[in-house]
């Protein structure tokens, strides 16, 4: 979900989306990063933190089991 909004938000989505980091954990970290790093550019809200950009995203249920819901 997030590697997608990264590329929705992008301006150049090859230039920012992250290099492979070596586990699924740390791609899927990697992924929410960039998907933040990319909102705050391309909207202007540079001092936004990033956590509440992906709450926003996932509302609320990143951490939550069974997310996404089916």
């Amino acid at each position: 979900m997030f590697t997608s909004l990264l590329v929705a938000l992008a301006d150049d989505p090859a230039a920012v989306l992250p290099a492979p980091a070596g586990s699924a954990v740390a791609d899927a970290v990697c992924a929410v990063v960039g998907f933040a790093f990319a909102a705050r550019a391309r909207l202007g809200m540079l001092k936004v933190p990033t956590w509440l950009w992906v709450s926003a995203a996932c509302h609320g249920r990143l951490l939550s089991p069974g997310w996404p819901p089916a």
